[in-house]
Protein backbone atom coordinates (compact mmCIF):
# COMPACT_ATOMS: atom_id res chain seq x y z
CA UNK A 1 0.00 0.00 0.00
CA UNK A 2 1.52 3.58 -0.92
CA UNK A 3 0.76 6.12 1.11
CA UNK A 4 -0.91 9.14 0.22
CA UNK A 5 -0.27 12.05 -1.43
CA UNK A 6 -1.47 13.97 1.90
CA UNK A 7 0.48 11.91 4.18
CA UNK A 8 3.53 12.34 2.28
CA UNK A 9 3.11 16.30 2.06
CA UNK A 10 2.49 16.16 5.89
CA UNK A 11 5.73 14.08 6.36
CA UNK A 12 7.66 16.72 3.85
CA UNK A 13 6.83 19.29 6.49
CA UNK A 14 7.27 17.99 9.05
CA UNK A 15 10.81 17.55 8.38
CA UNK A 16 10.88 21.10 7.14
CA UNK A 17 9.73 22.45 10.58
CA UNK A 18 11.59 19.85 12.31
CA UNK A 19 14.95 22.10 11.84
CA UNK A 20 17.03 19.30 10.92
CA UNK A 21 19.64 20.35 8.00
CA UNK A 22 18.58 18.74 4.63
CA UNK A 23 21.36 16.90 2.66
CA UNK A 24 21.59 19.54 0.04
CA UNK A 25 22.20 22.06 2.88
CA UNK A 26 24.72 19.97 4.33
CA UNK A 27 26.16 19.24 1.63
CA UNK A 28 26.70 22.76 0.63
CA UNK A 29 28.36 23.92 3.44
CA UNK A 30 30.73 20.41 4.35
CA UNK A 31 31.74 21.42 0.64
CA UNK A 32 32.50 25.17 1.37
CA UNK A 33 34.43 23.82 4.57
CA UNK A 34 36.54 21.22 2.67
CA UNK A 35 37.59 23.91 0.24
CA UNK A 36 38.54 26.38 2.46
CA UNK A 37 40.66 23.62 4.09
CA UNK A 38 42.34 22.08 1.40
CA UNK A 39 43.16 25.47 0.57
CA UNK A 40 45.13 26.34 3.64
CA UNK A 41 47.05 22.90 2.87
CA UNK A 42 48.06 24.38 -0.56
CA UNK A 43 45.62 22.14 -2.45
CA UNK A 44 43.33 24.31 -4.60
CA UNK A 45 42.55 21.62 -7.13
CA UNK A 46 39.24 21.10 -5.20
CA UNK A 47 36.00 22.16 -6.10
CA UNK A 48 32.75 20.04 -4.98
CA UNK A 49 32.30 16.28 -3.46
CA UNK A 50 31.87 13.58 -6.37
CA UNK A 51 29.49 11.83 -4.25
CA UNK A 52 27.60 13.16 -0.74
CA UNK A 53 25.10 11.06 0.91
CA UNK A 54 23.28 12.29 4.46
CA UNK A 55 23.30 9.24 6.72
CA UNK A 56 21.36 11.19 9.72
CA UNK A 57 21.10 13.42 12.31
CA UNK A 58 20.48 13.48 16.16
CA UNK A 59 19.49 16.44 18.30
CA UNK A 60 23.03 17.93 19.54
CA UNK A 61 23.42 17.10 23.21
CA UNK A 62 25.61 20.09 24.84
CA UNK A 63 28.22 20.10 27.51
CA UNK A 64 27.27 21.39 31.13
CA UNK A 65 23.71 21.11 30.57
CA UNK A 66 23.21 23.34 27.77
CA UNK A 67 20.26 23.36 25.77
CA UNK A 68 20.74 21.89 22.43
CA UNK A 69 17.49 22.49 20.78
CA UNK A 70 17.70 23.77 17.11
CA UNK A 71 21.45 21.94 16.66
CA UNK A 72 21.86 18.51 15.32
CA UNK A 73 24.56 16.04 14.85
CA UNK A 74 24.43 14.88 11.52
CA UNK A 75 26.66 11.92 9.94
CA UNK A 76 27.28 11.89 6.62
CA UNK A 77 29.62 10.21 3.56
CA UNK A 78 31.31 12.30 1.12
CA UNK A 79 33.53 10.64 -1.83
CA UNK A 80 36.02 13.17 -3.85
CA UNK A 81 39.19 12.84 -5.66
CA UNK A 82 41.70 14.74 -3.01
CA UNK A 83 44.55 15.10 -5.26
CA UNK A 84 44.20 14.81 -9.56
CA UNK A 85 45.23 11.62 -10.49
CA UNK A 86 45.02 9.78 -6.94
CA UNK A 87 41.65 7.48 -6.52
CA UNK A 88 38.83 8.69 -5.52
CA UNK A 89 38.43 9.07 -1.16
CA UNK A 90 35.11 8.39 0.74
CA UNK A 91 35.16 9.44 4.02
CA UNK A 92 32.92 9.17 6.83
CA UNK A 93 32.46 12.37 8.24
CA UNK A 94 30.39 14.07 11.78
CA UNK A 95 29.03 17.57 11.72
CA UNK A 96 26.53 19.88 14.31
CA UNK A 97 24.30 21.92 12.09
CA UNK A 98 22.52 24.93 13.94
CA UNK A 99 20.43 27.50 12.47
CA UNK A 100 21.65 31.34 13.44
CA UNK A 101 19.92 34.60 12.16
CA UNK A 102 22.60 34.30 9.30
CA UNK A 103 21.48 31.05 8.10
CA UNK A 104 22.55 27.47 8.77
CA UNK A 105 25.72 26.99 10.26
CA UNK A 106 28.61 24.25 10.41
CA UNK A 107 30.66 22.75 13.22
CA UNK A 108 33.28 20.11 11.57
CA UNK A 109 33.34 17.15 14.71
CA UNK A 110 35.68 15.22 12.31
CA UNK A 111 35.92 12.45 9.48
CA UNK A 112 37.06 9.07 9.04
CA UNK A 113 38.50 8.12 5.62
CA UNK A 114 36.92 4.50 4.79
Amino acid sequence: MRPGPGIVTLALILTACSGEPSEGDMRKLVEAHTRRTLERQGNAAFRAFDNFRKQGCVEAKLKNGQDGSGQYDCYYAATFVPQPGQPPLTVNGKGRFRRTDKGLAFEDLGAQPR
